[in-house]
Order: C-alpha cells, then structure tokens, then sequence
C-alpha cells in the first residue's frame, strides 16, 4: 500500500520506471500525516529510519529532485564522536554530567564492535549518507545484508529453531508451550544461542562493549569458535553509546535478570553479558542510529586488559546448564540446531575422552 501509493506519485511526476525501481528497492515509501482537525498531508520515509522525522520523512517535490541530482537536503548535525587511546580516555568520555544522568537513570546502553560497518542502497538517505553514499549500519542480525547494494525486496525470516525443543529445553514445566506465546525468553535465546533475530544485542555495562570491541570471533581447524583479542596496533574497534527516547530503553525494563520460561536449565551466557534486546521492524531496521548519543572509534593502540575474558563470556557447559543442554540435543537434531555453535573448550571430557 506504501509502495504503491509512492509509485502512483512518482508516475504522475514523470519519474523513469528505472529510477521508480530503485526508489522501492532502497525502501522508501509515503506515509499520511495530519487528521484529528489537521490538515493531512503526504510525505516520502525511509523504512531504514521508522518515524524519525529528520532522517525519515522528506518532502514529495524536494525528495524527486534529490534523486535527480538537482537538490541537497539540509545536513544533518554530525555525531559525536571520539577517539580512545585508553580506558582513562573511555571514562573521561563517560564522566560527562550528563551522560552520568543517563548512567544512573539507567537510559545508557553500548554495544561494541570490532569495527564499523556500513551498507550502501541504490538510493541513499538524503540526510543519513555519506559523500559516497554509504550508511553506518547498526542493524540487528536478521536484517543484515552483503550484498553490493542493500534492497528492501530481500525477504528477511527468523528461525526459530528451538521453539520445537522446548520440552526439553524446560522439562519441569509441561504447559511451557502455554506460557511460551507471551515470553520474551525464546527469542532472547535464539539470539544469543543460535540465530540472528530482529533485536540488537546491547549492554548496559561499559566493559561487555569493550569485549566486543577488543575480540574477535573465529573458528579453529575443527570448526569451533573462539574469541581472539586483538593486537595492539591493529584496532579497528568501535563503541556506540545510545540513549533510546522514543520508545525508551531503560535498564530497568531491558537489563536481563532472568527467565520466564527457562529456570532448569539457566541461559548463564545471557546474564553474563549485562544484554537487552530492544525489537526492530521492518519499518525501523536501522533507526538505533537516530539516537546514537556517541561512537567511540578505538586507536590502532588502544591498550586495556578488560574484566571481561572469552571464559566468562562464554562459559562452558558446566557453568552454562543451557548451553550444555543446547549441544546434548545439537548431536541429535544436527540439521535442526546446525546454527548452534560450538566453542573450543565448551564440553566438559569426561576421563574416557582425556
């Protein structure tokens, strides 16, 4: 119905069937705004960006000579960033009052990474784009895309695999699957267990995003992951600081604590992490960008032995009932959990296997 409302406008505009086809495919659309008394009016937004006014809706004329070349959108305000050669450096940013404000109302969350991505459509956001037309991207796991040019005619799906193993991932409670309609536990799993959902992995802790930022993830000769810290020298990391407004995304709400569904075996991985997992739609997939309060870029040189280690992280199966429950059922559903994935050290040998 957006679509098409949007191609019905740019036909009547004269606007080629090429230059239509690109427009839909970078995902924008016309929204109708106004009623109650106001006088209703139509506008062009940007699914990348939700509701955001000022990254997301655009006037009709001005956006059709923006994608003719023949006008600029006023500039956004840069982001706020910094460069840390250190932890001092990352608390000094952090000792601001007002970011001390949001720390202790709990509205600060981070995520760190080791480096920055950025994707690039066929029509670029008028005011979110860079000179080459590239976006930074923050998209949660299941929108994400590495494809040259990122389109909105890509169907996304998650799997939900574990929602068939339910029984006996909890089985002291045989009316789990009542319960499992209206918990957010299953989804907080598979995000951090098995595949990429539509939430964005946040912390709410400081040094769970320097983790992020610092390791990197790979796997051995035999398949198995591992976190790998980065040299000294060769840091490319980033950390992003969010106060989440509309909707809020507070510790108290967010922070995960524990588990509506899973209590005989605990997701320890989880708790560990300090996480929440804020939802994205389809129509808002990268709109975490809109309240970025800062990017913290690490220096090549960046030097700090965090709290947080690869072990504690991840812990093994003995310190993660979970996960230790999650690769018994991988060896016999190995087509169904084929996502689950396997870290060096994470099963506990037994003396026959020694």
């Amino acid at each position: 119905m957006f679509e098409e409302r949007l191609v019905e406008i740019l036909r009547e505009r004269k606007v080629s069937e090429d230059l239509i086809e690109k427009v839909i495919d970078s995902g924008y659309i016309i929204r109708n705004f106004g009623g109650f008394g106001a006088t209703p009016w139509e506008a062009v937004s940007d699914k990348m960006y939700g509701n955001k006014g000022l990254s997301s809706n655009f006037d009709i004329d001005k956006f059709i000579e923006y994608i003719h070349g023949d006008y600029s959108f006023p500039e956004l305000p840069p982001f706020v960033e910094y460069t840390a050669k250190n932890y001092e450096e990352i608390e000094d940013i952090l000792s601001d009052p007002r970011r001390q404000h949001y720390i202790n109302e709990g509205r600060m969350s981070f995520r760190g990474q080791t480096s920055q991505y950025t994707f690039k459509r066929q029509i670029p956001n008028p005011v979110r784009s860079d000179r080459n037309g590239r976006e930074i991207s923050i998209f949660p796991g299941v929108f994400r895309q590495n494809s040259d040019f990122y389109s909105f005619n890509v169907v996304h799906k998650e799997e939900r695999s574990l929602s068939r193993l339910l029984h006996e991932l909890e089985p002291n409670n045989p009316d789990i699957y009542l319960g499992s309609s209206f918990a957010y536990d299953i989804m907080r799993v598979e995000q951090h267990y098995a595949t990429q959902t539509a939430g964005l992995d946040i912390s709410f802790d400081i040094e769970t995003a320097i983790f992020f930022a610092t390791y990197k993830f790979q796997f051995n000769s035999e398949g198995r992951a591992y976190h790998s810290k980065v040299k000294k020298g060769d840091h490319k990391g980033v950390i992003y600081g969010f106060c989440f407004r509309d909707p809020p995304v507070k510790k108290t709400e967010f922070l995960i604590k524990d588990f509506d569904l899973f209590k005989t075996y605990k997701p320890e991985r989880i708790l560990r992490q300090n996480c929440g997992l804020p939802l994205f739609s389809e129509y808002d997939r990268n709109i975490a960008i809109t309240d970025l309060d800062f990017i913290i870029h690490l220096d090549k040189d960046f030097d700090y032995e965090g709290e947080k280690t690869p072990s504690y992280m991840f812990p093994n199966v003995e310190e993660d009932k979970f996960y230790g429950k999650l690769l018994e059922l991988k060896d016999k559903h190995p087509k169904l959990l084929k996502n689950i994935v396997e870290y060096e050290g994470s099963r506990v040998l037994n003396e026959e296997e020694i």
